[in-house]
């Protein structure tokens, strides 16, 4: 007796006391299996069946020819074998009802393979040709109809399996293992949850709208449970225990994927439901790529240890053919403001905490990505702007092409701002209110910049700005300048009540060297941030500023004087490894010292294209600057230090044609006012660019905005007054970044890594968007061309001009991310098309994008530099983070002659148009 009392005190104490058997959990398990796989072939004819509809309702059909079809799948036996004699395990007691279960889910997949296959029949037939698809149409919405029964039947096998797994486990005890499965599998079923919510259209043409409210609840959910899961690992053995760590990685890399949804849900994705379509097969994809494999998985390394667990089942879509519009208005609205308060927080007494310091880090997140907005949002309106002056000249717009705008790339982060809201529950009341008024007040300035964006992209569709010769348009860019304008000094003193409260905390070891080295690096970036104000100034026409760079000087030379002393005992790793903390805190002096050089040279104010600004260059050194130093910051390992926030580019100029107007009948008298008309309401506003301060004390005066949109059921109707002095300038057409005049003709082959590391929002589909904004830059004798790889390597594109933009964009809109990465015979195969489309005299360049490294091979290297000898160079674009970096990667640049650029999805758009120029015509 008191052996078989032992027996059972040792189970219950190693957690693995259970009733269920080897047996038993392999035989549960098999209908898990061919549930899967059931699932999988349902989910391939879905997906074959959002590709052909299209095609037969397309306007131009039969322009490409009839379309095909075929049926994708072939239903496996194997899996439906192995439940007879896996099941054996079990008692009959279960097994009946689970077999009675089993045998509706096939039946519903059968019929949905019929359906699959007679379609495929009726197109080898060609019977489209007499009933104009109307077969088609009808196979198609039987598969509708049949697919959530098939769910239906899913489900009921999948609570029955729990139903059994949760009998033969009764009474053992929750020890790790137990505990870790259900967390995981908890959080499959949340998920799923979310994913019940919608399904496909495959009428995707049309917007019919998806539950984005839902979204936003869903998102903060999943970033609860994920903070929730990370603060209590369990003691798990290896290899289970990886399983946990890889479930919590993937489980933000779908949080991110929310995230991004919400975020670039924008006019242009209002358009169809194209964008929601993809938002949900990117999660469905990550869904049963990452969550559900993770847990099965863990269940198979758990095995090892003794526990025997249930696996999960993957997610099959659903699909509808929906054609009521969801109309969304374009009514634009001053943002609403709010008075700012200035934090006030006493000295601590004791260090800063993680919770606090995660608040004040989600802050500065925050202010740079609408940062990335917002810069996007000025050079949109920078090139815009010259489209717009060109027309004001034009007396008549018959036999003219219209005007185009379209911006497709602007982002409200609102899961950024909400974000912050959630963390700033771990800072006092008195501090997080006044901080969060100010993180509101920004969101809202985006928030108008993106309905002024929408209202001017609908304006130029309808031809508007006809009737009213540009008036309306060029309003329209004084508002978002004003905006531009607010947002940059709103943005400094939100930065500086943040860096107020993170200041108020002492060092928790001052004597650490990751403490000396960062506060080493913070002081001479904040010395170049006051520098950078003035100089913002003296640019602006301030001839009185003065600036001495003596301070900056002697900082840079005591941050490399002191490095060993400062840096001392923290491991150098080398330079090409993206972890070394010793790259940032030398290059940060470097870059420092060419900040100061530019200062010194105190250029005049004048005209200046975009490359020639003394004030661009600046701007640039010093958010390199910022670079540095956040990256030191993401390496610190003991010390929490606060990043810094990216400085705009000065928009200083409009662009007004100072050669006589064509005598357009409603063109505008020259004068020192420029009078802007709508019919006017009594009293006009005053619109005035607020002033910048070299250390901001109080807010900006921010003016009331007209509503000065027309495509709204309610308008209000202003003139508005600009004095010539108050008049915003833009650069002149032709004298910004991304005019080609001079610049050789480029060969530019992109080699993309298409791995499955790279199928994240800040990496693929970054590059991708980037790769179509370059389209309208490039001249019809530039060339691209696009080698993918994971595995094997092949060209999605062969070498054609930039101008065949529906080729390129359909070679873009096909790259998905899959598989590992082989860069060898990708290097090998880029240079082959490289070679066969070599231009003399041109910019020759492979632009390798990955984000990670791989053996480069001995005949690579060879390869790499014979054809640099050849003008033909390769650069790199490295979009790896902590361990996905590569001390590889910018030796192959060397070698290669070209440029390595560690890749962020605010760099990316200037790095890609810098390879664009590499060369000037000789």
């Amino acid at each position: 007796m008191r052996f078989i009392t032992l027996f059972l005190v040792l189970l219950s104490v190693s957690g693995f006391a259970q009733t269920i058997t080897s047996a038993q959990q392999k035989a549960l398990n098999s209908y898990v299996d061919y549930a899967n796989q059931s699932g999988s072939e349902v989910s391939l004819v879905v997906s074959s069946l959002m590709t052909y509809y299209p095609k037969i309702h397309r306007k131009e059909k039969g322009y490409y020819g009839p379309p095909r079809y075929v049926c994708p799948v072939q239903l496996e036996e194997y899996y439906l074998k192995e439940v007879g004699t896996a099941s054996k395990g079990l008692s009959s007691t279960y097994t009946t009802t689970l077999n009675a279960r089993l045998k509706e889910l096939q039946s519903v997949a059968e019929k949905i393979d019929g359906k699959c296959k007679e379609l495929d029949t009726y197109h080898k037939l060609e019977d489209y040709k007499t009933d104009n698809y109307a077969k088609a149409n009808t196979i198609i919405a039987e598969v509708q109809a049949l697919l959530p029964d098939y769910r239906q039947k899913q489900k009921a096998l999948q609570l029955e399996l729990e139903s059994v797994a949760k009998k033969l486990t009764a009474g053992a005890p929750e020890g790790p293992y137990r505990k870790t499965d259900r967390l995981l599998r908890a959080e499959v079923e949340r998920e799923r949850a979310f994913l019940d919510l919608w399904n496909l259209n495959m009428n995707e043409e049309v917007h019919t709208g998806w539950p984005v409210d839902k979204l936003e609840q869903s998102i903060l959910q999943t970033d609860a449970q994920l903070k929730s899961l990370k603060s209590s690992p369990p003691t798990l053995k290896y290899p289970a225990s990886t399983m946990w760590s890889s479930f919590l990685e993937n489980l933000g890399e779908v949080l991110s994927i929310k995230r991004n949804g919400l975020d670039k849900y924008n006019y242009e994705a209002k358009k169809s439901d194209a964008y929601s379509n993809q938002v949900y097969l990117d999660l469905i994809n990550y869904f049963n790529g990452t969550l559900v494999s993770d847990h099965n998985t863990f269940l198979q390394f758990a095995m090892q240890d003794g526990y025997y667990g249930l696996k999960s089942i993957k997610y099959v879509p659903l699909f509808e053919v929906r054609s009521t519009v969801k109309s969304e208005s374009i009514d634009v609205k001053p943002f609403k403001d709010i008075p700012r308060t200035p934090v006030t927080i006493a000295v601590q007494k004791v260090a800063i905490s993680k919770p606090v310091y995660a608040a004040l880090a989600s802050y500065v997140e925050f202010i740079n990505e609408t940062y990335y907005q917002v810069s996007k949002m000025q050079t949109s309106m920078q090139h815009f702007n010259g489209t717009a002056a060109d027309y004001r000249t034009m007396a008549s717009y018959e036999k003219r092409n219209p005007m185009h705008y379209e911006f497709k790339n602007f982002e409200l982060p609102l899961s950024y701002y909400q974000k912050t809201v959630v963390d700033s529950k771990s800072l006092p009341p008195a501090v997080a209110k006044p901080l969060n008024d100010q993180a509101e007040v920004l969101i809202n300035i985006l928030k108008e910049m993106n309905d002024q964006s929408s209202s001017l992209q609908a304006e130029v569709e309808s031809g508007q700005y006809e009737k009213d010769h540009v008036e309306h348009v060029y309003k329209i860019i004084e508002r978002q300048k004003v905006l531009i304008d607010t947002w940059d000094e709103r943005k400094e003193l939100f930065y500086a009540d943040i860096r107020k409260v993170y200041d108020a905390y002492p060092p928790a070891n001052p004597a650490s060297s990751w403490y000396k080295s960062g506060k080493a690096l913070r002081d001479l970036a904040d010395l170049d941030h006051d520098a950078l104000m003035k100089a913002k100034l003296f640019y602006k026409g301030d001839a009185t500023i003065s600036i001495s760079t003596e301070k900056i000087d002697q900082s840079l030379r005591d941050v490399i004087a002191k490095e060993y002393d400062n840096m001392k005992g923290i491991e150098k790793l080398g330079r090409y490894n993206g972890l070394c903390p010793y790259t940032p805190y030398e290059d940060l002096p470097k870059t420092s010292r060419n900040f100061s050089e530019q200062i010194a040279k105190n250029q005049p104010v004048g005209d200046y294209s975009r490359y020639d600004d003394p004030y661009y260059k600046l701007q640039y050194f010093y958010n390199d600057i910022a670079d540095d130093y956040n990256r030191f910051c993401e390496l610190s390992k003991t010390v929490l230090l606060l990043k810094t926030v990216y400085q705009l580019e000065l928009w200083d100029k409009v662009y007004y044609p100072e050669k006589e107007m064509e005598k357009p009948k409603t063109a505008t008298p020259e004068s020192k006012m420029i009078v802007v008309t709508q019919t006017a309401q009594e009293t006009p506003t005053v619109i005035k660019t607020p002033e910048v301060t070299a250390t901001a004390t109080q807010d900006p005066p921010v003016e009331p905005a007209p509503n000065i949109n027309t495509h709204s059921t309610s308008v209000q109707h202003d003139t508005i007054y600009i004095e010539k002095r108050d008049t915003i300038y833009l650069a002149e057409p032709g004298g910004n970044v991304r005019s080609m005049e001079g610049y050789a003709t480029n060969n530019m082959i992109l080699l993309l890594d298409v791995s499955g590391s790279m199928n994240t929002p800040e990496k693929l589909p970054v590059l991708k968007q980037s790769v179509l904004d370059l389209l309208t830059m490039m001249r019809q004798e530039d060339e691209v061309g696009i080698v993918v790889f994971s595995e094997k390597p092949k060209v999605i594109l062969d070498p054609v001009s930039f101008k065949e933009e529906k080729k390129i964009q359909s070679a873009i809109d096909k790259l998905k991310s899959a598989g590992k990465t082989d860069g060898n015979a990708a290097l090998k195969l880029a240079y082959k098309v490289a070679d066969e489309n070599y231009i003399r005299g041109g910019n020759n360049r492979i632009i390798l994008a990955t984000d990670g490294e791989f053996a480069v091979s001995e005949e690579t290297i060879q390869l790499i530099e014979s054809f640099a000898k050849e003008d033909i160079f390769l650069s790199v674009f490295n979009f790896g983070k902590g361990s996905g970096s590569s001390k590889n990667l910018e030796k192959l640049t060397v070698l290669g002659k070209g440029n390595y650029s560690a890749i962020s999805k605010g760099n990316v758009d200037m790095k890609l148009i810098q390879e664009a120029k590499a060369k000037r015509k000789k």
